[in-house]
């Protein structure tokens, strides 16, 4: 996991159910001393759940940015759970966000990866970034996902877009041996 934190990869768990991969991601993070985001993937899951949700404060509208959004802008990692149970709505907009860094946000902000956001930034100045409403998304985001194999458990298989921006690694479950060895 550290090598792939160092290569500036995303990171895709996968195993049996249970809380092993989530324990092992909190693990590595707690280690390397990194904030998180969570989401918890659902079939109900809908893209402003990862962008923003819209609210009504003081007769207003206003957009709150989600886990995914605050992810990106902050430089914190991103846990996905369950992501063999994204529907087909959701999947474009983590497509976009693993491959390009990139997502459109409802209220008119665009988030673009440092590299673009820097060079536009000494071609053309801050105030008109500002004007564009470009956003920098941080060198340091990172996405785990955590999800079982499919088939042999209840879930989609993974998108093949999806599925290219990951090298899983597979979390077996632990011996009886090495179960009482950490419960102790």
């Amino acid at each position: 996991m550290l090598q792939k934190d160092k290569l500036a990869q995303d990171i895709f768990l996968v195993g049996r159910p249970g809380p092993l991969k989530r324990h092992l991601a909190m693990q590595f993070l707690e280690l390397t001393n990194r904030e998180i985001e969570f989401v918890s993937l659902s079939r109900d899951t809908t893209e402003s759940d990862l962008k923003q949700r819209r609210e009504i404060q003081s007769a207003t509208a206003k957009y709150i940015d989600q886990s995914a959004v605050k992810a990106a802008l902050e430089g914190r990692v991103l846990i996905l759970e369950g992501i063999e149970k994204a529907e087909r709505n959701v999947l474009p907009v983590l497509n976009n966000l693993l491959e390009n860094r990139e997502m459109h946000l409802e209220d008119g902000r665009f988030l673009i990866p440092a590299e673009r956001y820097d060079k536009l930034l000494k071609e053309h100045g801050e105030e008109e970034l500002k004007k564009w409403r470009l956003m920098r998304v941080s060198e340091n985001f990172r996405v785990i996902a955590l999800g079982l194999p499919v088939p042999g458990y209840q879930g989609n298989p993974l998108d093949p877009p999806l599925r290219s921006r990951f090298q899983a690694r597979d979390v077996p479950s632990p011996s009886y041996q090495v179960s009482c060895f950490i419960s102790i």
